[in-house]
């Protein structure tokens, strides 16, 4: 016998999409005004200079896993607080929003603290003298503005778990416009700045994450019902009393890190194969993080529907969120992968003017209108798993496919067997499938519990 009454099931499954729609598209908005700063980045050095480019693409492949584990550790700020918000707990929002900020700004500091050593870890990485020189001093330089991009995204994570993600949304739009005249100064040399190219960019995303932290927090401080969410009061709880929390973040930081560490590998590998194969997986690669940005808003707005559904125990309500939060990602991925298929040499050409690196980033690029479908998903799956209750099994599970399939397959298509770029890409397809495989399983048997 049907749990729901047809009419009754078909406004539950209206109303959920109605709801990831509405919820996931402002954080799509952000999520992608984040990465149009990397985007505007890597375009304004790619047509500044092809080695600047290989520079700036270095220097970040080191960088990126860690702050994205930093930002793994702070992914409890969603979970709980969306949690807080399903049972009408306002006031135990606003103490995630609390513990979050001071917390995220410490593990800033740690990870500009481990940015100082980017020369040191490229040359382990095994890249040149030259490519460690100028990849380590971007990667400081952009470690000097991690603290502000934590603290940033916390803030983010908050207003999206009490379902008020526009404000962040409206002022990401802002500081990428910012960010685009400052790159105009800083990398090629205008207004009086001297030309510094990779590392120009770099300072630019820097300061422009700083005047964003800063404005957000003002934000959150004076909102309207600030009073309601009590997010100025002093914190009261001490450690002991916030971990669940944590726990959701060191599960988080444990499944991003084993995802990132293993895209770092594989990054370190698209290195071997010389400047213009690094520079069109580059290209291939910052693509598939421009539509990862769409699963990531999805995902939010996945994870937020299901711990809410979890807060108020309603399992029925639990698994639509998250298999509704799947399928809607999949029909954007598909239209998306759509685009990279018919326009692959043109998305290529916005990032270079070097014929070489086209030639070389389109192929990659039609098969990432296939990556995209399989990434995106497992993405949705790792949040509707964790707004379920599921703590350690999606970290378990990323770090399997990622870092136990993933790189050793990498080398040994693109490495092995001289595969090249294709053959690291083709490693990339196989571990997201499985990843989306296994989670898609594991979601099923969580879901049936609750």
């Amino acid at each position: 016998m049907s749990l729901y009454p047809e009419d009754g099931l078909k406004r539950r499954l209206q109303m959920h999409f109605l709801e990831v729609l509405r919820l996931s598209w402002p954080v799509i908005v952000a999520r992608s005004s984040i990465m149009t700063m990397a985007l505007v980045d890597t375009v304004m050095v790619g047509r500044f200079s092809t080695m600047e480019l290989a520079y700036l693409s270095i220097g970040l492949i080191p960088f990126v896993p860690i702050y994205l584990i930093m930002l793994g550790m702070v992914m409890g700020t969603v979970v709980m607080s969306s949690a807080a918000f399903g049972r009408g707990d306002f006031m135990e929002c606003g103490a995630v929003w609390r513990r979050s900020i001071p917390y995220a700004a410490a593990l800033g500091l740690i990870g500009c603290f481990i940015s100082l050593f980017g020369e040191e870890l490229l040359l382990v990485g095994g890249q040149s003298a030259e490519m460690a020189s100028h990849g380590g001093q971007v990667m400081f330089v952009l470690g000097l503005g991690l603290p502000a991009y934590l603290v940033t995204i916390t803030s983010s994570l908050f207003l999206e778990g009490i379902k008020q993600p526009k404000p962040a949304m409206v002022m990401i739009i802002v500081a990428n416009l910012i960010n685009v005249g400052l790159n105009w100064a800083f990398v090629y040399g205008n207004v009086g700045v001297p030309v510094m190219g990779a590392e120009g960019s770099a300072i630019a995303t820097t300061i422009v994450r700083w005047l964003l932290a800063i404005v957000l927090i003002v934000y959150v401080l004076v909102m309207s019902d600030h009073s309601k969410f009590g997010v100025r009061l002093i914190p009261t709880s001490g450690w002991g009393g916030w971990v669940e929390q944590r726990r959701v973040g060191y599960s988080s930081a444990f499944s991003i890190g084993g995802e990132s560490l293993g895209f770092a590998s594989v990054g370190l590998f698209a290195g071997w194969l010389g400047e213009v194969p690094l520079a069109a997986y580059s290209i291939a690669h910052n693509l598939i993080a421009m539509a990862f940005m769409v699963s990531l808003g999805v995902a939010s707005a996945t994870v937020v529907r299901v711990s809410i559904a979890r807060g108020r125990g309603d399992s029925h309500d639990l698994k639509l969120a998250g298999w509704i939060g799947f399928g809607v990602n999949s029909l954007f991925m598909g239209v998306i992968g759509i685009g990279f298929g018919l326009v692959p040499e043109t998305l290529a050409s916005v990032y270079t003017n070097d014929k070489a690196v086209i030639i070389q980033a389109a192929p990659l690029i039609t098969f990432c209108s296939i990556v995209i479908i399989a990434d995106g998903g497992q993405a949705v799956m790792v949040n509707a798993l964790r707004g379920a209750g599921g703590i350690w099994a999606p970290a378990l599970i990323q770090n399997f496919s990622f870092m136990l399939v993933m790189v050793p397959l990498g080398w040994w298509l693109a490495i092995n067997n001289s595969f090249g770029a294709i053959g690291l890409y083709e490693a990339i397809l196989i571990a997201t499938i499985l990843s989306l495989l296994l989670l898609s399983l594991r979601f099923m048997r969580v879901s049936r519990k609750s």
